[in-house]
């Protein structure tokens, strides 16, 4: 049987959430397959081109273009293709088609403005388009699944859920991050509102008043209006002495904020999945997180799961990780065993198992 897989986005200077995760997947399904061939799809030829174990795999570059993914059908045929967002050709099915469905958020938080407008519902007509051609559908969490279901028309389409592996952040060798006190609280993302960075902000103030030596490490990309609006408001509330701002980290650099930050901090409005509270949790950091959308879900009763729109429900939870031991390590420890029901090999068996009923039918 041959694969395709759609590589898109890839060759990122600086890989967010999505690169990363598509990347993860298509190398763990590569390495733990030995029976079928692969062929790995990208729109533009990189800088360096992604290596694979094995020998079952090669690279075609499609070229860019509005309709880049129609030339597909110019391209070696494969009996099963696999997308990683809802983006199919147009005007062409060149074989079987599943797609691989994470969130909605540009739904839920959508642009501001006549473009913004325009944009979300584009997106929205052309993610209905592929859907409904879609032979099969594959949600990350049952909370996605319940958004597909609720925004688009599908009929009696064919929808699972398979939850995927994480990256195993604590076996890398940690980089040390400068300028870092001996305890802090942490997030690590892209600054998006969805992301609600301003909200752990918020709560970090009040919970500073109580525990004046208290920091925060807010790493990740910070650009745009909600960036901005994000560092007036530590400005204006001085707290610029007393929160971090390290930029993006290397997986290095991550690895030893997870060793040494007192709490992750990841209450979002909204995600398909939530890999760094995986992440954190198999580090051993207590995470405080969202009680809604797909991170209750995921974290089960192995985190502290909170009300993201309310900053004093996650300043209570910092404090209570800060001066309750016991609850410190029953955190660390269900995290722990919690962190262990999410792996490659599951996540690889499950599209294996779907990619020979399709071809079987």
């Amino acid at each position: 049987m041959k694969i395709g897989i759609v590589l898109h986005p890839y060759g990122e200077d600086k890989p967010a959430g999505l690169a990363r995760l598509i990347f993860e997947l298509t190398n763990e399904m590569i390495a733990r397959d030995r029976e079928n061939e692969y062929i790995i799809f990208l729109k533009h030829q990189p800088k360096i081109f992604p290596v694979f174990s094995g020998n079952n795999w090669k690279i075609e570059v499609i070229g860019g273009g509005f309709f880049w993914l129609d030339r597909l059908r110019k391209f070696p045929r494969a009996d099963i293709y696999l997308f990683n967002t809802p983006a199919l050709p147009l005007f062409s099915k060149p074989g079987y088609l599943i797609v691989l469905a994470l969130d909605f958020a540009y739904w839920y938080f959508r642009p501001k403005g006549i473009r913004g407008f325009l944009q979300t519902y584009m997106t929205y007509w052309y993610h209905q388009i592929s859907l409904e051609k879609a032979d099969y559908i594959v949600t990350i969490s049952n909370a996605t699944k319940n958004d597909l279901k609720a925004l688009f028309t599908l009929g009696a389409k064919n929808i699972e859920t398979i939850y995927f592996g994480f990256r195993n952040i604590a076996a890398t060798s940690p980089k040390m991050v400068n300028g870092l006190p001996e305890h802090f609280f942490l997030f690590t993302g892209v600054w998006k509102e969805r992301k609600n960075v301003l909200g752990i902000v918020q709560a970090f103030s009040l919970f500073a008043k109580k525990f004046p030596e208290a920091r925060l490490v807010l790493a990740g990309k910070g650009e745009g209006e909600y960036a901005k609006k994000l560092k007036t408001y530590i400005a204006d509330t001085g707290l610029k002495e007393k929160i971090i701002m390290p930029g993006f980290v290397s997986d290095a650099e991550l690895s030893y904020l997870y060793r040494h930050a007192k709490a992750l901090l990841f209450p979002s409005f909204i995600e398909g999945f939530g890999f760094p509270i995986l992440e954190a949790m198999n580090a051993g950091l207590p995470v405080i997180t969202s009680n809604q959308s797909s991170l209750a879900e995921v974290a089960g009763d192995a985190a502290s799961c909170v009300d993201p729109h309310n900053p004093a429900a996650i300043a209570v939870a910092m404090e209570r990780l800060s001066v309750d031991e016991t609850w410190r390590q029953e955190m660390r420890e269900k995290g722990r065993a919690r962190a262990q029901e999410f792996g490659w090999e599951q996540t690889v068996q499950k599209f294996l198992e779907i990619f020979k009923t399709i071809v079987g039918k």
